[in-house]
């Protein structure tokens, strides 16, 4: 099987696992959730290589009562070359289908290059994420979802704890977002979906515009990134 092949398994329909309850979360240093499928680098970038169900707690512990996604999905490092990046798209528990949601995406602090700060662990249930800065933001996500808006949290220093690199942040937090309006679980809407080339230099002002902070990214009121 050549890489383009290889590709299309995916990009016509990437795997997808169902939450499994109770799941004691690795970190993604030593999670094959992480680990990119062969042939991906043939991908566009935002395409979705496969997605999971978690479980969501407060301070590791506490319950939410919100559906999250897991995604892993093809990106661009600083050279322009392929890599790939997760994020973690919340929803609220009870939707409308008929309903247009906004898409916000959400940068967290990422204190440390330790892969346990991640957010994409960090947030789980059952994660053993002492130190990490990821809890004390969990509330301003909560007041995003009780106004039924959709929340993208990507791992945006990647999946190597890049801190500090240059345009690789905008490119994770743009193509998180393309995944998550992508991803047929979520169910969202692709009609505010970023339309540019992250490796070239139009892409750039929007890419700061989004690693900005608390961004609504392609929402209705105020159309997508140009």
């Amino acid at each position: 099987m050549n890489s383009s092949s290889a590709a299309s398994e995916y990009i016509t329909g990437a795997p997808h696992d169902d939450i499994r309850p109770s799941e004691r979360p690795l970190t993604p240093d030593e999670d094959p959730f992480y680990q990119p499928p062969r042939g991906y680098e043939q991908a566009q970038p935002g395409t979705v290589l496969r997605s999971r169900g978690v479980e969501l707690g407060f301070l590791g512990m506490i319950p939410q009562r919100i559906t999250a996604t897991q995604l892993l999905y093809r990106s661009t490092n600083l050279h322009g070359d392929p890599e790939v990046a997760v994020t973690t798209v919340l929803v609220p528990e009870r939707r409308d289908p008929g309903v247009v949601y906004p898409v916000l995406s959400y940068q967290w602090a990422i204190d440390a290059v330790a892969s346990r700060c991640f957010p994409s662990y960090a947030l789980r249930r059952g994660a053993k994420a002492i130190g990490a800065f990821v809890q004390s933001e969990f509330l301003l996500v909560a007041a995003a979802l009780a106004e039924g808006w959709a929340v993208s949290v990507p791992d945006h220093e990647g999946c190597h704890g890049m801190w500090g690199s240059p345009y690789e942040p905008g490119y994770r937090i743009v193509d998180g977002v393309r995944a998550a309006l992508r991803c047929e679980q979520l169910g969202l809407s692709t009609a505010y979906a970023p339309r540019c080339d992250v490796s070239s230099s139009d892409c750039r002002r929007p890419l700061r515009w989004a690693y900005g902070g608390i961004r609504a990214v392609g929402s209705p009121r105020h159309g997508p990134p140009s």
